[in-house]
């Protein structure tokens, strides 16, 4: 049992790689939690079947496709993806969750940016606009 374990976990490290994704980047399109994709893909959880059909659909394959040829050795080729030639869904909702968490780092960033300079304290003599002020350097 333990070396089917480890040659799907092969498997399905050889498809995620194929995708070029990190095990964060996969588990977070899958649902499942990073350490859980290392141990699965180690060999070292019995993976249920509910999280081995999400598996295999953020992968882009059938279970069949996934598990074909581990039990008799005969695993070769490894399945394909139904479309190569356009963008995987998963990969395209991978990369937009990363653009918004960016942009909602960089707005926080912005926003306490702009609290700072508002609370800076007025200075008495500002410069009036177009005129420029001679620096002292002492």
């Amino acid at each position: 049992m333990n070396d089917l374990l480890a040659l799907l976990g092969k498997r399905i490290h050889e498809l995620r790689a194929a995708k070029q994704w990190s095990q964060e980047e996969f588990a977070h399109v899958s649902g499942l939690h990073r350490t859980y994709i290392g141990q699965i893909e180690r060999g070292e959880k019995n993976i249920s079947f509910d999280n081995l059909s999400r598996v295999a659909s953020t992968l882009g394959v059938n279970l069949s496709a996934l598990l074909e040829g581990l039990e008799d050795g005969s695993a070769g080729k490894l399945p394909q993806a139904e479309d190569r030639n356009r963008k995987d869904s998963a990969y395209l909702q991978l990369e937009a969750k990363k653009l918004v968490r960016r942009l909602k780092i960089q707005h926080a960033e912005m926003h306490q940016t702009i609290l700072a300079l508002e609370s800076l304290p007025a200075r008495e003599g500002r410069p009036k606009a177009g005129r420029k002020r001679a620096i002292q350097v002492k």
